[in-house]
């Protein structure tokens, strides 16, 4: 009776824990070979979207100081063209994150909208290729609110929007100063 038992119980029991070993050890080894290259791959397609903004900008390295409040992320390029910097700020859908280019003269060389959660027709319109060259060669943004500098336009019905991308632009602005400018 005890063999049957073990026949039954055991064995079936273990069949599986030596199945379980070798999909991990096969998992394993093939996330050891494949991240290298995914990461690899992001980091392209991150510079992809950095040179963008900043064209003129090679690789990038990331700025490891001190973040201004409002900025993910600082990425400085490595022939000193620049910076390429996100920022967000909170729109009428919920966060707008945008990616903006800054020259070494401190002066903005594009900017992408990365992120945003608005409304379609509407606050997208704040997104728009066309909207977002008017940020381009500005070097300081008033600070507050977009209806505060008569430079800047903002979309009609979409004044939120619009702040949201005027502010993150402003931040990544502050963060260009904070950095010193390009070292």
């Amino acid at each position: 009776m005890k063999s049957n038992n073990f026949k039954e119980n055991i064995i079936p029991a273990l069949v599986l824990v030596c199945i379980c070993l070798v999909v991990t050890l096969a998992l394993a080894g093939t996330y050891s070979v494949a991240n290298p290259v995914i990461e690899k791959n992001q980091q392209k397609a991150a510079d992809e979207a950095r040179m963008k903004v900043l064209p003129e900008g090679d690789s990038f390295t990331q700025y490891d100081g001190k973040l201004v409040a409002g900025v993910d992320d600082c990425y400085i390029a490595v022939n000193k063209a620049g910076m390429a910097i996100t920022s967000e700020y909170k729109g009428f859908g919920g966060a707008v994150k945008v990616m903006v280019g800054i020259d070494a003269d401190g002066k903005i060389t594009g900017v992408e909208v990365t992120e945003h959660a608005e409304t379609p027709g509407l606050g997208t319109k704040a997104m728009t290729l066309e909207y977002l060259k008017q940020y381009m060669g500005v070097a300081a943004a008033s600070g507050g609110h977009i209806n505060d500098d008569a430079n800047i336009d903002a979309i009609t019905g979409a004044t939120i929007t619009s702040n949201a991308v005027y502010c993150s632009i402003g931040e990544a602005l502050a963060q260009f100063k904070e950095c010193g400018g390009v070292k």
